[in-house]
């Protein structure tokens, strides 16, 4: 298989690109969502042993696999995590590795970062009686309902393993391959999901009269929404409050007015304080508004993640990493952005970085969460390169 920067990557971890790439589209064609990855630890777990890591752990965390490679000597500890849960969506692509399972698919790159994580460890195993320490290996579910990250951090395992920083990234197909996408400070925003619902009397809508009707309150409701950001938060306070869903009408009959609709949608902000602000907004404004048409109105507001940000330290000792070992033009500034990531418990913590690793070409463009979308398995080894390098080197500096 091609690979980007040959050059650059460690010798052995290029001679497993292929079989790399091949675990990487057996775990595409078998997802799994949030904490059910069962299958997918079991092929984790086979693989790790095959190559020798036997310090593994599957039960402390539900759907995670904690794997631990000691030094020689004993010494600091630093994780590597790569996350393995899948999306609830089709996979439309036509990949001869495409999903087996309907409504499951891996179109955010987790197939992919399991994977790499899997290649660091082995190459960290195969040099073990080189470095003093200890490496944890997190492979973690449930990133995309933003609890896997705060199920690990709660179990206590990183603190009792030693573990003092940790590192990790994310696949980014607005970046060119063989490039790494950093940002430092605030990175990716907090992520919040709202529901809402709004109770009215339903009745035949050629008698309005004689009923409730909470769709003219969700119509003020929606509007006055849309008010927060743009005329309650402070202008140069980033925040983003998106309605996804507006539900009604469960008949689908045009002469039936509904007794309840719903609303759903999220929130992205990177301050505490706008953070609270928005939720007593909306609060106030879901009952206010619900009452004024006399409705009843009720806001759940779950908080998912905090925002990410990168310690501005840590991320000085990856680039000038990325830049002395894969060179100036790997290393590309990235802006920051309203997406969310759970990896933010972790450096809410102990000090660590999230950075992005380029896969754009021209036979991946496709976004994100799209149900094309496919891992570029020509980053694989890069990646692995880059796990494995930044946590020897960790190492060593915390040991100094």
């Amino acid at each position: 298989m091609q690979y980007v920067l040959k050059d650059k990557v460690f010798p052995e971890i290029g001679a497993w690109a292929d079989e790399l790439a091949e675990i990487r589209r057996d775990i595409h064609a078998h997802p799994e969502l949030g904490f059910e990855t069962k299958r997918t630890v079991a092929l984790l777990k086979e693989k790790l042993r095959a190559w020798g890591v036997t310090e593994l752990d599957d039960t402390t965390v539900p759907g995670a696999l904690i794997a631990v490679v000691d030094g020689a000597r004993p010494g600091p500890a630093v994780a590597l995590r790569g996350d393995i849960d899948a999306l609830p969506m089709p996979d439309n692509s036509e990949n001869a590795w495409k999903s087996q399972t309907e409504l499951r698919c891996h179109a955010c790159g987790h197939d992919g970062h399991a994977t790499w994580l899997l290649g660091a460890l082995r190459y960290l195993q195969e040099k073990k009686n080189e470095f003093a320490g200890r490496v944890v290996g997190v492979f973690q579910p449930a990133e995309e309902i933003g609890k896997g990250a705060r199920a690990v951090e709660e179990s206590g395992i990183l603190d009792k393993l030693g573990v003092r920083e940790i590192y990790g990234c994310h696949d980014e197909p607005t970046i060119r391959k063989g490039a790494f996408g950093l940002c430092a400070g605030p990175a990716q925003a907090s992520t919040d999901f709202f529901y809402i619902s709004v109770k009215g009397r339903g009745v035949h809508a050629a008698r309005p009269h004689l009923g409730i009707d909470p769709i003219p309150a969700v119509g003020l409701l929606i509007s006055g929404l849309q008010t927060i950001v743009s005329r309650k938060v402070m202008p140069i306070q980033p925040a983003v409050l998106s309605i996804s869903s507006v539900n009604g009408g469960r008949f689908n009959a045009p002469n039936v007015i509904p007794t309840e609709v719903t609303l759903s949608g999220t929130v992205r902000t990177f301050s505490e304080d706008v953070r609270n602000q928005i939720e007593h907004e909306m609060k106030v404004m879901v009952e206010t508004i619900a009452a004024s048409e006399s409705c009843t109105g009720e806001l759940r507001y779950d908080r998912l993640v905090p925002a990410l940000i990168n310690p501005p330290e840590t991320m000085a000792h990856v680039r000038d990493f990325i830049v002395r070992h894969f060179g100036a033009d790997a290393a590309e500034p990235m802006d920051m952005t309203m997406g969310g990531e759970d990896f933010a418990e972790f450096l809410f913590k102990r000090p660590g970085a999230m950075i992005r690793v380029g896969i754009r070409d021209d036979a991946h463009e496709a976004s994100l969460h799209h149900p094309t979308f496919d891992f570029n398995d020509e980053v694989i080894p890069l990646a692995s390169t880059y796990l494995a390098g930044i946590a020897l080197e960790r190492l060593k500096a915390l040991a100094a």
